[in-house]
């Protein structure tokens, strides 16, 4: 009997046999449809790492192909740990925007899916590479030796020598006294924690800071500042306070009257329509900080955003597969204090602007989308208000005085797409108009000048949208007017407050009444090119995107509630 014969034999007697055969016929079909399937599945591949080197927080965008329309169940890797949730900001088939976590390590940086593997890229963490220290290193306090000038205003530069600042500036920061109507004992002197609770830092925002070494740094006086101390605080120690003298022969500025508010709001979105997988992306404004509002304090934010802070937005984003899902709520609640601002100012004594080209005062000079300020209406009406009048105070106050005496406030809010021009058209406009047009005014009589965006605080807590301006005035800082309160806007004062004459007032003070949410416009990047934008005009602040969502979003609605005042200390 040949092998053939044989074979045909054995599975003819032994059933078991040709079961067996069976099964290793059909494991070898199906693993090679496997394996064939497996050669001709998509491979995730990373082309660009941008930047290749950076610091929690940072956003990393990873460039590539085949990562897949939507994450579900893919992931980054990075240093052989898989990023959380939280962390991704959006996924396309080729591009993965993250935020780099406080435990990020250095490593490789690899993109998986549910079946298959990226090439690894290189992935470096900015604070872990390697840098020239000495073999001890030591937390040393932060010395001030010597203060290149015992006198200075503000927007002034000073040169603070010594040692132990740090070779580089990261989070540390030049603490000056404010005038906040608080007197700073001997004994305080000795209490930092005392003593620095009436100290503001000199504001990146501001470019106060322009050089930063061990053992100098180069920092313009803020913003607020007052005649008190000077301390560098490295986040780590706190330096000996070093005493200094704030100019006020041009003028000063004085923070009174606090009033601590626990402020909320909510954003609503529902109705979700979507083609495939919707994603929509909220920007919910944060407090501005400033000296009014040195503080902000978030308290509770419902859900978790994917961002705490990211450029003074709260990021929430959301994913719906369905259509017509529940309504999805996004609380968010601050504490903060607020200052009422009172400026004295002298023209004779205030100077001429320094570096208006780039820097601290460019921004505030030129037109943008807010602010038309290089209209020929605005340019015209400028000219005929101010005449040859040159000071920047005496030009900033014709202005103010005509817009007070010649143009109505109304109290209620435009529709969004009205134009502020139409005030110097009508005659007539709300206090969106009033400030965007001064501002406008302003910039074209060559005063730096932004619009302020948050709400006002009636005297029984209810709160409405408004707005009001600030401009710079050389060795003062910014001063703030509010031309809607000093043309009459009708709102529910504090009897706390001793304003008697409200066009008089509001040229150069702030009652603790005014929560500002943003100054100036804020002209926002979308997190994808082919995303839908969407604004909030004349809303509480004043910023290019509120909400963007993806490409397979058909439609949804939403609604943003004004902030309110749940609570006044």
């Amino acid at each position: 009997m040949d092998s053939s014969g044989k074979i045909s034999y054995s599975l003819r007697k032994y059933p078991a046999l040709r079961v067996l055969s069976v099964v290793f016929i059909i494991s070898i079909i199906l693993g090679s449809i496997y394996l064939i399937g497996f050669k001709n599945k998509p491979v995730p591949e990373i082309v660009s790492v941008v930047p290749p080197v950076g610091s929690p927080g940072d956003l990393v965008v990873i460039n590539g192909i085949n990562f897949g329309d939507v994450r579900d169940m893919s992931y980054v890797e990075i240093a052989g740990s898989k990023l959380t949730a939280s962390s991704y900001i959006s996924w396309t088939d080729n591009c993965i925007k993250i935020v780099l976590p406080a435990n990020v390590q250095d490593g490789l940086l690899v993109v998986g899916t549910k079946e298959m593997r990226s090439k690894p890229a290189l992935f470096a963490n900015e604070v872990d590479i390697p840098v020239p220290v000495p073999a001890v290193q030591q937390v040393t306090k932060p010395v001030i030796t010597l203060l290149s000038a015992d006198k200075v205003s503000p927007g002034e530069l000073l040169v603070i020598t010594g040692n132990n600042f740090g070779d580089s500036k990261n989070q540390s920061q030049v603490l000056f006294t404010m005038d906040c109507n608080n007197k700073i004992s001997e004994a305080d002197y000795k209490n930092m924690i005392m003593l620095t609770e009436n100290m503001i830092p000199a504001n990146e925002a501001d470019f106060d800071y322009v050089s930063w070494s061990n053992t100098e740094i180069s920092v313009r006086v803020p913003d607020g500042a007052s005649t008190g101390v000077v301390i560098v605080d490295t986040g780590r120690e706190k330096s000996d306070p070093k005493e200094i003298t704030i100019n006020t022969d041009a003028g000063r500025k004085e923070y009174l009257n606090k009033k601590i508010y626990l402020v909320q709001y909510t954003a609503d979105i529902a109705d979700v329509v979507t083609d495939d997988i919707s994603t929509i992306t909220l920007r919910c404004p944060v407090p501005f900080s400033c000296p009014a509002q040195p503080t902000i304090e978030i308290t509770e934010v419902s859900p978790e955003p994917i961002l705490l802070n990211y450029q003074n937005n709260l990021i929430h984003q959301i994913t719906k597969s369905r259509n017509n899902t529940p309504k999805s709520v996004f609380k968010q609640t601050f504490v903060l204090p607020v200052f009422e601002v009172r400026s004295t100012v002298n023209p004779v004594k205030i100077g001429n602007y320094k570096n208006t080209e780039k820097n601290l005062l460019s921004s505030a000079l030129k037109a943008d989308a807010l602010v038309p300020s290089n209209e020929a209406a605005v340019k015209e009406l400028c000219e005929k208000i101010i005449g040859k009048e040159k000071n920047a105070w005496n030009k900033a106050k014709l202005i103010y005085n005509y817009m007070c005496d010649n143009y109505q406030i109304i109290g209620k809010v435009r529709n969004g797409d009205s134009d502020p021009l139409d005030l110097i058209k009508k005659g007539n406009g709300d206090a969106y108009d009033f400030a965007v047009i001064y501002t406008a005014l302003l910039r074209a009589a060559e005063i730096p000048a932004y619009t302020d965006g948050g709400v006002l605080v009636n005297s029984d807590l209810q709160t409405q949208s408004h707005w009001w301006c600030e401009f710079y005035i050389d060795r003062v800082g910014w001063v703030p007017a509010d031309p809607a309160l000093g043309a009459g806007l009708v709102y529910k004062s504090w009897t706390d407050s001793d304003v008697t004459d409200e066009k008089t007032y509001y040229f150069g003070n702030m009652d603790s009444h005014h929560i500002m949410f943003s100054r100036g416009w804020s002209q926002l990047k979308p997190f994808s090119a082919d995303s839908k934008i969407v604004q909030q005009p004349r809303s509480f602040a004043l910023q290019s995107i509120w909400e963007e969502a993806n490409k397979d979003t058909a439609k949804y609605s939403s609604y943003w509630s004004v902030p309110v005042v749940k609570g006044v200390y």
